[in-house]
């Protein structure tokens, strides 16, 4: 899923991995999703988990330490051969907190709940910045346009700022906050499709555990890059540029 760059865009706009990739003029789904290493680092834990329940349903604390053992591995593996830590620092400290929430309560099936809340909250957030006429995708973009540099060449503070501003109050941009607009929709879709899914299985408890294991890798990383592929389709400078021209 990735596209050659076309038409007008931020000078000098590279490709980011989440929301910038989105922003970007070109789409390269490894590098949206932080590398195929990133990948595995934020998927194989949750494999390892549902792997070891799969083959000792009683195992819980096995499975369990061996989701912790395995992320460590990967964030020891990054310090050593000093790569950045960020994503796989998150992933190691998620996988800690939903462990100790499964490990606390007993129940296997709590391994996923922070997710859900996460999703939850991201959901919320979403929807209310569209609500508020401040779509997230076009906040995040806008911001991380001034922040590297790829403004219109203002460098007063206050010129950035009005430029910055520009996008949500200047009528001849309506189109561009339209796109804005719609590719937080897609975002809030996917945060909408996962609790859609996940939260009936999470409420049947441990019998459903393997079923949810499978969605929520199925509709982790996979989904996650389908989303920023369909965000990028329509928020993307080129496309973002035409339709500020056409307003």
């Amino acid at each position: 899923m990735s596209a050659p760059a076309t038409g007008r865009g931020p000078r000098g706009t590279r490709r980011g991995g989440g929301l910038e990739a989105v922003g970007a003029e070109s789409f390269d789904v490894s590098e949206a999703v932080g590398g195929w290493r990133g990948v595995l680092e934020s998927a194989a834990p949750t494999v390892v988990f549902v792997t070891v329940l799969a083959l000792r349903p009683d195992a819980l604390l096995v499975a369990l330490g061996a989701s912790l053992a395995l992320s460590a591995v990967c964030l020891l593996a990054r310090l050593v051969a000093g790569q950045p830590l960020t994503q796989v620092l998150g992933g190691a400290v998620l996988a800690l907190i939903s462990a100790a929430w499964a490990w606390r309560t007993g129940h296997a099936s709590n391994f996923y709940a922070t997710g859900l809340i996460i999703n939850a909250v991201m959901l919320a957030v979403t929807a209310g910045s569209i609500a508020l006429r401040r779509p997230l995708v076009g906040v995040f973009i806008e911001l991380w346009r001034t922040a590297s540099g790829q403004g219109d060449g203002e460098d007063d503070e206050s010129a950035q700022a009005r430029a910055r501003a520009s996008w949500r109050t200047d009528p001849d941009l309506e189109g561009l906050r339209r796109r804005y607009a719609v590719a937080t929709a897609v975002l809030c879709g996917m945060f909408a499709l996962r609790l859609v899914v996940e939260v009936p299985l999470y409420l049947m408890g441990d019998p459903a555990l393997g079923a949810l294991g499978i969605a929520r890798i199925v509709l982790g990383v996979p989904l996650y890059a389908l989303t920023l592929w369909f965000a990028w389709r329509i928020a993307r400078p080129a496309a973002a540029g035409t339709a500020a021209e056409s307003g």
